[in-house]
């Protein structure tokens, strides 16, 4: 049974999301033995200025997560990526006109840690390791909004599948190409958070599609609702993604990463046609939450299992 990464167990806390291209001419094997190091004290450990020496505590503060465009992954891993996906390298155009824009990069690294000091200090040990070989295309340092909400006060993730369902909605099973890894939308959306924060609280739930006291699915469900849009069928049945969503904000802007993993991209990216009005459904009606956000950014990457990454080199060291 294919071992996959520990996308699934980040709980909310400091964040960071770095999106690289890879430069011309480098030695793959080479790369592959930098990105071992992530996994290593150095970025994971904590390195207190103030120590002779920083702890070693490999895992035990960050929490590290590779993905890769899937296409390079192919080249690297024939057979190890599901037929289905591919990179999101043209905008998506919507019913209303509004775009997706594709921005794709060779590859993603999502670290966690325990505060904003410990991520500053793995974010600028991964620049440093792995400059040699990859410019930094995207950077990103997200947050929890108090107690796992939107800007605007609604609860966040509260469509995710339960701790026992996630793994089996997220991971690629055995026997299917890419086993025991995932596929993840990343985005990056701007919110406008005084617009939204504006709207009546009744006015805010039809755009939501849920209320805000309590969290609970509208009935009847607007179908332009964001609820409503992201409800994806598929013979007869709903299928679920497992959203890792995070904020960040400025003295100029405020928003989103959206991180969705599923085990099958035409989910994810079926939700997202859904929100413009373009997807399967015939439903042409977009998501009313376009009308309060702007996408930014758009990436999907595939983030092998460990048995994957360990195959091609990429197999980091014990303190020691």
């Amino acid at each position: 049974m294919a071992i996959p990464q520990s996308m699934l167990s980040v709980v909310a806390r400091d964040e960071v999301h770095l999106q690289f291209n890879v430069k011309a001419g480098i030695d793959m094997r080479q790369l592959f033995k930098s990105l071992s190091k992530l996994w290593e004290s150095e970025v994971t450990g904590i390195l207190d200025p103030t120590l002779n020496r920083h702890h070693q505590l490999t895992g035990g503060t960050a929490n590290v997560v590779l993905g890769f465009k899937p296409e390079l992954w192919r080249a690297t891993c024939p057979g190890g990526v599901p037929d289905n996906m591919e990179s999101f390298a043209q905008d998506l155009v919507g019913a209303n006109g509004k775009t997706a824009p594709a921005t794709q990069h060779d590859f993603w690294v999502w670290i966690t840690q325990s505060n904003a000091a410990t991520l500053y200090d793995s974010m600028r040990t991964t620049l440093t390791l792995l400059s040699p070989f990859a410019e930094l295309a995207s950077e990103q340092v997200c947050f929890p909004y108090h107690n796992n909400v939107t800007f605007d006060g609604f609860a966040d993730g509260v469509a995710n599948p339960n701790p026992f369902r996630a793994h089996g909605v997220a991971i690629i099973p055995d026997g299917e190409a890419g086993a025991g890894g995932s596929t993840v939308l990343l985005q990056k959306w701007r919110m406008d958070v005084e617009r939204l924060r504006a709207l009546p609280v009744h006015a805010a739930e039809q755009v939501w599609g849920r209320t805000k006291a309590g969290s609970h699915e509208l009935s009847p469900l607007p179908v332009d609702s964001h609820v409503g849009r992201n409800q994806f069928i598929r013979d007869g049945e709903e299928v679920d993604i497992v959203r890792r969503n995070a904020n960040y904000a400025n003295a100029g802007e405020a928003g989103v990463m959206f991180v969705g993993f599923c085990r099958d991209i035409t989910v994810t990216m079926g939700m997202l046609r859904q929100m413009y009005g373009v997807g399967y459904d015939g439903v042409t009606k977009t998501d009313r939450l376009l009308d309060f956000s702007t996408p930014l950014s758009s990436a999907i990457y595939f983030v092998p299992s460990i048995d994957a990454l360990l195959a091609v080199g990429i197999s980091p060291a014990d303190p020691g």
